[in-house]
């Protein structure tokens, strides 16, 4: 090929993604040891020395689209598989937080753990049964969905983890891997923000939903109950308490206990209100969460919009 050599050639095919797999066999009267080396490791499939002999040329030819269309499985196989993977990864994530599946691709293993100074935070919809009767299947889930959605978005930008959904209920905790001396505020803000977006939500969409928010600050137990179900989740007291705020708070309130109102009450102005007994644990006082104590900055911040998740 004049001005243009037959590696020339090789070189331009295999620099294109359109041709690049195009099986190539370089035939040339060059026969030193190196030329061979040069081409194969160019990318061509076989190497043939002048003079040809065109039955071989034919068996070369068959040999080298059998290898180029069983390559072309394997690529295609490996592609299904780094999709199912990817597959696998996402309901992964769903299950687990972030931090727990580093540590099982790290170490195979998820030992139960005791994370001290931590805020749990728990939500739910308010009259969920009852609205839920008055919409088709499809409806309720995407509702559940975008809610849901919204609130792992809040929950990544406060730096907290979503442990897990039950129903209409969500989970999280702050300050298990982060945040540990400001993990009660971090709540606080949180939560704020999932009541402002539901807010939003029922502007945006014309629906009606309110939630009820229990924040509880102390130690938890996390890890994974069975190995045949990887369901993240955490225990003790705290959590316990948590759910107990959340039980008696009014719809749209976002309900703490002592322990984190002890945390927060230089960040926030609470409102006391009449504890409730609480079957093994006796009288326990809780505050409504009414508003920030403001710096004059912050205050000129307030009043800008809200961003949108």
């Amino acid at each position: 090929m004049p001005e243009f050599s037959g590696m020339d050639a090789l070189q331009t095919l295999q620099a294109h993604q359109a041709t690049k797999d195009i099986p190539v066999i370089m035939v040339s009267g060059f026969t030193q040891p190196d030329h061979v080396r040069v081409a194969l490791e160019a990318g061509a499939i076989d190497y043939l020395k002048k003079p040809i002999e065109p039955d071989e040329l034919l068996a070369r030819v068959r040999t080298a689209i059998t290898l180029a269309n069983t390559l072309h499985q394997l690529r295609q196989q490996k592609k299904e598989l780094e999709n199912e993977q990817l597959k696998s990864n996402d309901l992964l994530k769903g299950l687990l937080p972030n931090e727990i599946l580093q540590t099982m691709k790290s170490t195979g293993e998820i030992a139960p753990r005791r994370f001290r100074n931590v805020t749990v935070i728990m939500t739910d919809l308010v009259d969920f049964t009852i609205k839920s009767q008055k919409m088709s299947p499809k409806r309720l889930l995407h509702e559940l969905q975008t809610i849901f959605s919204a609130f792992d978005q809040i929950t990544q930008k406060y730096n907290c983890t979503r442990i897990k959904t039950i129903g209409d209920a969500y989970l999280a905790v702050s300050g298990m891997w982060n945040n540990t001396s400001n993990h009660a505020l971090m709540a606080a803000k949180m939560a704020e923000r999932m009541r402002q977006y539901i807010i939003e939500h029922n502007h945006r969409h014309k629906i009606d939903w309110e939630i009820r928010i229990g924040i509880n600050s102390g130690d938890i137990v996390a890890g994974i109950v069975s190995d045949s179900n990887l369901s993240f989740d955490i225990f003790g007291d705290t959590v316990n308490t948590a759910s107990r705020m959340q039980s008696y708070s009014n719809p749209m309130q976002i309900n703490v206990s002592q322990n984190t109102y002890d945390l927060i009450r230089d960040h926030y102005y609470m409102i006391k209100r009449i504890s409730r007994k609480v079957k093994g644990k006796g009288a326990l006082n809780m505050y409504y969460l009414h508003r920030p104590v403001l710096s004059r900055l912050s205050r000129v911040k307030e009043l800008q919009p809200l961003s949108e998740i």
